[in-house]
């Protein structure tokens, strides 16, 4: 028998990929609590509050999002 294949770590492109889609496997939760509810929070704030300035109000919202995702990450699951 000849010697066993190597494997060999991937490079350039693929291993910015490669890390991306790990990246997103572990903290998806996060981000998704961030960007998806922190928007939605935003939306429905700059309708509840339309004379209200909005850096506040995104930084909030965002805030808030953020922080339902990291629960949702450390529980393991949204509900």
């Amino acid at each position: 028998m000849g010697e066993p294949a190597t494997v060999t770590e991937p490079t350039g492109a693929v291993r910015v990929l490669v890390a991306a889609i790990e990246h997103s496997e572990t903290w998806g939760k996060v981000w998704f609590g961030l960007i998806f509810w922190g928007s939605v929070l935003f939306a429905v704030a700059r309708r509840v509050w339309p004379d209200t300035d909005s850096l506040p109000l995104l930084v909030g919202a965002l805030a808030i999002g953020l922080g339902a995702g990291v629960a949702a990450h450390l529980r393991g699951y949204w509900l």
